[in-house]
C-alpha cells in the first residue's frame, strides 16, 4: 500500500510542481517574475536565481490562518520539523536535507537570530507568531558565504509585516479549536488564539505598528501512555507576543525601521518518553534591531541590519535549571551594479558580519532545595567577525554565476574560508523556459556555547563542523506551471553528537563523530493551475544518510500534495496530504537505565481548511479539519501528537 502510495504521489508530480505561491485568485503572476531575494541578497527573478527558493506569502498563510509556522514549513520539499504535530508546548527540531538544528540559520528581516541557551543555539519558532509575519523565504543548501555559521542546509528569512503604502491598516484576528490525541474520545475547545496587528504610514514617511497575539493550548498530554486504556494528564501551553515597530520611508532612496518584540510562553512538560510529569518551561525572548537601506547611487546601495536578544530559559522540574542568554547580531554590505558593455552585469556585494553571543546556566541537583547555595554558574561568551564578497554574473542571455567567499574569525577557534560557486543556465522554446544550475558550497559551524560548557555536558575541546555540498538540478515553467528536479550531496566533518559514556551514572558528553558522514538526497516539487480556479503543488522527498544506522525522526521517503480551488466568488476550499515514511527514533528507558532504539512507523496525513471572504466587507470566515483520518501516529517515541482537530475563526480588516 505504501508503494502504491509513493507511486501514485510521483504521478501527480509528472503533471504539477509546487515551491511558488499559492494562487489566490485568477489575476496571478508568472512564476519566473516572483521577485526572491534569499539567493544573492538582490532582488532577482526567480527565472534568475542560481537555486530554487521557496517563498511563503502572506496569502498562503492567511489560507491556512490556523495553521503555525511549523505547519507550513512542513509542507515543502526537503524540511521536517519534528514536534510541529504533537502538543504545542513540544521542542520543534529542523531536519533539513537530512541535517539537524545546528545546520539552520534563521533571520528576521535578514539579521540572524539565535537563542544561545538552545542546545544548538538555534532560533525557537514558538516565540514568534504567524500573525506578524509578511513573508518567510527559505533557500536550501549551504549559504554561508552570504549567511555565516550554520548557514549548512537552509536558510529561513522571516520577514515582518509592511507598513502600508499610505494610511492606516488594521487586522483582527481570532479563532478557537479543538485539541485531542486519537485516543481521547471527547472534543472540547482546547484551543484560543486572538491577534491585533496595526501597521501605517503618515504623509511625512513615517512608518509605524504593533501587535499583540495570545495563545493558549490545553487538553493534549505531551507525552504519551505507555498503557493505551490510560490518559495522561493535559499540558497547557500559554504564550502572548508583542510587536511595536516604527521607521520612516521617504519612498525614493532611504527607508530605515527599528522594532521591539517581546515573547513569552509557558510550556508544561511531563517527565520523559511514556512518562508523566508536573514540570514546566518558562521562555522568554526580548528582541530589537534595525533595518536602514540607503540607495546612495542609481546602482549603489548600503545596507544595514542588527538584531539583539535577551532570552531567559526556566526548566521547573526535579532537576531545575535557569537559563540566561545574550545574542547580537550586525551584517552591514554594499550593493552595486557594474553594467557592462555587452548587455551583461555584475550584482556585487561587500560586507561584514559580526556576531557576539553570551551564556550563563543555573542548576539545582537532585533532591537539593536550596538553589542559592547548590546552583552552578558559567557565564560564557564567544564572538565571530566575518568579512565576505559575492558577485552575481547576469548574462542577459541565460547563463548565470553566483559566487562568493567569507573568512570566519571566530574568537575560539583559527580562522577558516568558505565559498561558494553556483552557475546556471536559462532558455526558453516558445512558451516553455527550461533552467539548468550546479552548485558547490562550503560551511563552517562551530560549536554552540551550550555545546561547550554546558554543566555536566560541555566540551571545551570540540572542533568546529566542516561541511560541503554538492548540489544540481533541473527546471521548467510556462504560464503558471512549473516542475523542479534537485539533487544533492553534503560531507560532513566534525559532526557534533551528544553521547552517552556510562549509562548507570548517566555520565554524557558532547563530542566529535571521527567519520566522515554523508547525506544525499532528492527534491522534486511542482504546481500548476486548473480552470483559472484551481491550484495543485506537490512535492516528493527522498533522503538518506551513509554511516548512521537509522535516520532519527528523519523520513527517508516524503509527499505532499495540495489542491486549492474557488468554490465560488471569495470562497475557496484546499485539501492537504503528507505522508511520512518510517523513521528511526531512540528513548532512555527508565526501568532498564538503557537506550531503547525504535522504529516509528510511516503515517499518511489529511488535512482541510476553507476560507470566505465577503464581496463587500473586510472580513474573512475560516475553518479547518486537521489530520481527517484521525491517524494514529508518533513524532517521537514516547510523545502524543494530535488526533482529529477543528478550528474556526474569522478575521476583520479594518
Amino acid at each position: 500500500m505504501k508503494i502504491q502510495i509513493i507511486a501514485l504521489s510521483f504521478m501527480i508530480l509528472l503533471v504539477v510542481s509546487g515551491n511558488a505561491q499559492v494562487v489566490q485568485d485568477s489575476t496571478t503572476t508568472k512564476l519566473e517574475e516572483v521577485i526572491v531575494t534569499a539567493s544573492s541578497k538582490f532582488d532577482l527573478q526567480r527565472k534568475d536565481s542560481g537555486k530554487p527558493v521557496i517563498k511563503i506569502t502572506r496569502a498562503d498563510m492567511e489560507a491556512q490562518r490556523a495553521s503555525s509556522i511549523a505547519d507550513l514549513l512542513n509542507q515543502y520539499a526537503g524540511i521536517e520539523i519534528n514536534g510541529a504535530r504533537s502538543n504545542a508546548g513540544q521542542n520543534q527540531s529542523y531536519f533539513i536535507r537530512g541535517g539537524n538544528s545546528r545546520q539552520v540559520s534563521f533571520l528576521i528581516d535578514g539579521a540572524q537570530v539565535n537563542d544561545p541557551s538552545n542546545i544548538a543555539g538555534d532560533f525557537d519558532l514558538r516565540l514568534i507568531d504567524i500573525d506578524q509575519i509578511e513573508e518567510i523565504e527559505i533557500l536550501k543548501g549551504a549559504a554561508s558565504t552570504l549567511y555565516g555559521a550554520n548557514a549548512s542546509t537552509a536558510v529561513i528569512n522571516i520577514k515582518l509585516r509592511k507598513a502600508p503604502k499610505s494610511g492606516v491598516r488594521v487586522n483582527v484576528a481570532s479563532f478557537i479549536g479543538t485539541n485531542k490525541s486519537v485516543e481521547q474520545a471527547n472534543n472540547g475547545l482546547d484551543e484560543y488564539n486572538n491577534s491585533i496587528q496595526l501597521q501605517g504610514t503618515a504623509k511625512n514617511g513615517l512608518t509605524y505598528g504593533v501587535g499583540l497575539n495570545h495563545q493558549k493550548t490545553d487538553g493534549l498530554s505531551a507525552a504519551e501512555s505507555a498503557d493505551d486504556n490510560e490518559q495522561l494528564e493535559a499540558d497547557e501551553f500559554n504564550r502572548i507576543n508583542l510587536l511595536g515597530r516604527i521607521g520612516y520611508n521617504n519612498n525614493k532612496d532611504f527607508k530605515l525601521s527599528s522594532y521591539l518584540s517581546f515573547d513569552e510562553y509557558v510550556a508544561e512538560f511531563d517527565n520523559g518518553a511514556f512518562t508523566d510529569g508536573d514540570n514546566e518551561t518558562y521562555s522568554r525572548q526580548i528582541r530589537w534591531g534595525t533595518n536602514m537601506n540607503w540607495k546612495y547611487s542609481e546602482k549603489g546601495e548600503l545596507v544595514y541590519t542588527d538584531v539583539s536578544t535577551h532570552t531567559r530559559r526556566d526548566n521547573r522540574s526535579n532537576f531545575s535549571s535557569i537559563f540566561n542568554a545574550d545574542g547580537y547580531s550586525l551584517d552591514l554590505y554594499n550593493k552595486y551594479t557594474f553594467d557592462l558593455s555587452d548587455g551583461s552585469s555584475l550584482k556585487t556585494i561587500l560586507g561584514f558580519n559580526f556576531n557576539n553571543q553570551t551564556y550563563e546556566d543555573f542548576s539545582i541537583p537532585f533532591g537539593s532545595t536550596d538553589f542559592a547555595q547548590n546552583a552552578n554558574k558559567d557565564n560564557v561568551n564567544f564572538q565571530i567577525y566575518d568579512p565576505y564578497f559575492n558577485v552575481v554574473y547576469l548574462s542577459g542571455i541565460g547563463f548565470n554565476i553566483n559566487a562568493g567567499a567569507r573568512y570566519n574569525m571566530h574568537s575560539n577557534y583559527d580562522g577558516k574560508l568558505v565559498y561558494n560557486f553556483n552557475p546556471s543556465y536559462r532558455f526558453s522554446a516558445g512558451e516553455n523556459t527550461f533552467k539548468a544550475y550546479a552548485s558547490y558550497s562550503t560551511a563552517y559551524i562551530t560549536p554552540s556555547l551550550f555545546q561547550l560548557y554546558a554543566s555536566g555536558f560541555g566540551n571545551e575541546d570540540l572542533a568546529p563542523e566542516e561541511n560541503a555540498t554538492l548540489e544540481a538540478g533541473l527546471s521548467w515553467s510556462k504560464n503558471q506551471s512549473s516542475l523542479v528536479v534537485t539533487v544533492f550531496q553534503r560531507e560532513e566533518d566534525n559532526l557534533v553528537q551528544f553521547v552517552t559514556i556510562d549509562p548507570a551514572t548517566f555520565t554524557s558528553q558532547y563530542q566529535n563523530v571521527e567519520e566522515q558522514l554523508t547525506a544525499r538526497g532528492v527534491e522534486i516539487m511542482g504546481q500548476t493551475q486548473l480552470f483559472d480556479k484551481l491550484n495543485v503543488t506537490a512535492n516528493y522527498t527522498f533522503t538518506e544518510r551513509d554511516n548512521v544506522p537509522q535516520l532519527r525522526r528523519i523520513p527517508k521517503h516524503k509527499v505532499n500534495a495540495s489542491a486549492r480551488i474557488e468554490a465560488f466568488k471569495g470562497a475557496f476550499l484546499t485539501a492537504r496530504y503528507q505522508y511520512n515514511h518510517e523513521r528511526g527514533d531512540a528513548f532512555f528507558d527508565l526501568n532498564t537505565f538503557s537506550t531503547q532504539n525504535v522504529e516509528l512507523e510511516s503515517y499518511q496525513l489529511v488535512d482541510l481548511d476553507a476560507t470566505y471572504k465577503l464581496p463587500t466587507k473586510e472580513v474573512t470566515f475560516f475553518g479547518g479539519v486537521a489530520n481527517l483520518l484521525d491517524e494514529d501516529f508518533q513524532e517521537a517515541v514516547g510523545f502524543q501528537t494530535r488526533g482529529r482537530t477543528y478550528k474556526v475563526g474569522v478575521r476583520l480588516g479594518f
